[in-house]
């Protein structure tokens, strides 16, 4: 919600954070990938492309915090959106609904042997999700960084060298 309040649209807020904050809705965040370390975004593999009005999402997150309420109706997905750009400027996070087609909770994933349910973690598949381009980004393309630091604070960063550099 933080996210929302300090770097969405005024469309954003009306479409996601309001329902947030009255507690009608509920939201995750796809960061983590089963196949790389996702601990260092530059790793992830997940990809968001951008074509004419839409932008086309494809990856698997994990550990997708949230994912499995049944409230959930939002995901702040983390993707490379610009392959070419500098190492940390590649990425992104994206606004997904929960129910756009191509979205598939696959499974919940439980810590110690507990679920946490109904809360709790899920594998997610976001399979040639198209979603329009208008409004999606949070901030704007490449903003990970920005995004990460608000997020997390500014102790800590991804892929080690964010706060190093002045960022």
């Amino acid at each position: 919600m933080e996210l929302l309040l300090r770097f969405g649209t005024e469309e954003q807020k009306r479409l996601w954070l309001d329902p947030l904050l009255d507690g009608t809705i509920r939201s995750c965040f796809g960061m983590t990938e089963p196949e790389v370390a996702s601990s260092d975004a530059t790793n992830l593999q997940s990809t968001i492309t951008i074509a004419r009005a839409q932008l086309k999402v494809d990856g698997r997150k994990w550990w997708t915090s949230g994912a499995m309420d049944p409230r959930c109706r939002l995901c702040l997905f983390l993707g490379v959106s610009d392959p070419t750009a500098e190492r940390h400027r590649r990425h992104s996070i994206v606004l997904i609904p929960m129910d756009a087609e191509g979205v598939e909770v696959e499974r919940s994933l439980s810590v110690y042997g507990f679920d946490d349910a109904p809360h709790g973690h899920a594998e997610v598949a976001f399979r040639n999700v198209h979603i329009p381009l208008k409004d999606s980004f949070l901030l704007g393309q490449g903003t990970l960084e920005i995004l990460d630091s608000n997020r997390r604070g500014s102790s800590h960063c991804f892929s080690g060298g964010w706060n190093r550099k002045g960022f």
